[in-house]
């Protein structure tokens, strides 16, 4: 039986599909604000989580925020 094993890390085009841009917006909004992991010299990746907290910061949701709700839905609150 195979594991699907979901990356951790992005290709550019992988990171753009990802948050749902192409990759010329990826270039102009994301590439600036959050810097890439290089694997290899000409091999740069976005972390998930990384990507996950930038559309999050876009959407008005804080880790805070995150981290009460989650704990609401645990406690019954």
């Amino acid at each position: 039986m195979s594991e699907t094993i979901t990356p951790r890390c992005l290709p550019i085009r992988e990171a753009a599909r990802y948050l749902g841009i192409t990759e010329t917006m990826f270039r102009s909004m994301v590439q600036p604000k959050i810097k890439p992991v290089y694997m290899s010299p000409r091999r740069p990746v976005w972390l998930r989580d990384q990507l996950d907290a930038f559309i999050n910061e876009k959407a008005g949701l804080s880790a805070a925020s995150q981290s009460d709700e989650l704990m609401d839905a645990i406690t019954g609150h």
